[in-house]
């Protein structure tokens, strides 16, 4: 099953037990069961349609944060679900300086956005699908919160505790670093509650705030990456799944629904081979040979993708059209 319909399908409250035997009910999935199952659209992306977005995040030449002023959400409500494993075998390929943190376990994730009207600004909530023989949905402790024309935030992430909303920064990256100034992040009330109380001291505090922050940020690149694509009609091909004849045997064996979504996916760009170091069987026969990573090149409102390329000798074979222009509506 997707994790959309784990999600729909939740019903326990999430109960956590202290070891003094004090009992929590903290946030859970089933508290965003109907809002799941009265969503009006849900995308769940092809895995290379994930590695194409998290390439455009931290492409090289014009960067995915000059073009935020092209990006709207595409709807006041919407879920998008991906495949975890996917985008950070992406994201360790592109940042081999990057190391998994939270939420490793995951083998799928989802955020459940609602936007404003204008759609420049919103909020979601990431939630992912665990491993194991009985896969249970979780959703993160912290909610994101997104403005294309800049959050007004504290850039002190120890205010996050404190119910404030708090920015992260991302030395080590350039690109991430200017994409994540349009996100703020902040703590779930049930859950704030419940690490304040917990974190007895000042090493657990950063260590709770470090992680539960860690869980959600690297997921912004991508989606901003999403949103572009989906903004400039960039030739996505959706395919709507409507699971009538799985439901029907469902329903006879007295099981819930599957719920309706539209598979995306982008075949524009998968032409474009994805380099894992020397290529078998052609190694590098001469200093001009090398390989290109995608990148954008933005010329005024007029958006272009160039897609990861070989350049060199003739003889190591012909590179086809690989540049992708992404029209903007209207």
């Amino acid at each position: 099953m997707r994790l959309l319909d784990h999600i729909a399908q939740s019903s326990e409250p999430f109960l956590v037990r202290q070891d003094d035997g004090e009992l929590w009910q903290l946030t859970g999935a089933a508290e965003f069961a109907h809002r799941v199952v009265g969503c009006p659209l849900r995308y769940v992306l092809s895995d290379e349609l994930v590695r194409t977005c998290t390439a455009l995040a931290y492409s090289d030449g014009d960067e995915l944060s000059g073009c935020l002023d092209l990006l709207h959400l595409p709807a006041e409500t919407l879920w998008v679900e991906w495949d975890e494993g996917a985008r950070r075998t992406a994201l360790a390929r592109l940042l081999p300086e990057w190391a998994a943190a939270g939420g490793a376990d995951a083998v799928r994730a989802g955020a459940l956005i609602s936007a404003r009207p204008a759609g420049r600004a919103g909020s979601l909530r990431t939630f992912w699908l665990t491993r194991g023989e009985a896969p249970e949905a979780v959703v993160a402790p912290v909610e994101t919160l997104l403005d294309f024309d800049g959050v007004a935030a504290s850039n002190d992430a120890d205010a996050l505790l404190g119910g404030s909303a708090v920015t992260v920064r991302d030395p080590h990256n350039p690109q991430s670093d200017e994409l994540l100034q349009c996100a703020a992040f902040r703590f779930d009330s049930a859950w704030q509650r419940y690490y304040q109380h917990i974190t007895t001291d000042a090493q657990m505090r950063t260590e709770v705030i470090r992680r539960s922050l860690a869980a959600v940020a690297s997921d912004v690149p991508m989606l901003l990456a999403l949103f572009l694509l989906l903004a400039v009609r960039a030739q996505l091909v959706h395919h709507p799944v409507d699971p009538v004849r799985v439901n029907a045997k469902r329903s006879r064996l007295g099981r819930v629904p599957l719920l309706e979504h539209i598979e995306v996916s982008a075949p524009l760009f998968a032409q474009a081979e994805r380099w894992h170091g020397e290529r078998d069987g052609n190694p590098r026969r001469g200093p001009r040979l090398h390989h290109v990573r995608g990148h954008l090149v933005r010329r005024h409102n007029a958006i272009y993708w160039r897609g990861p390329h070989w350049r060199g000798h003739v003889r190591l074979g012909s590179v086809r059209s690989r540049t992708v222009q992404l029209q903007l509506p209207g």
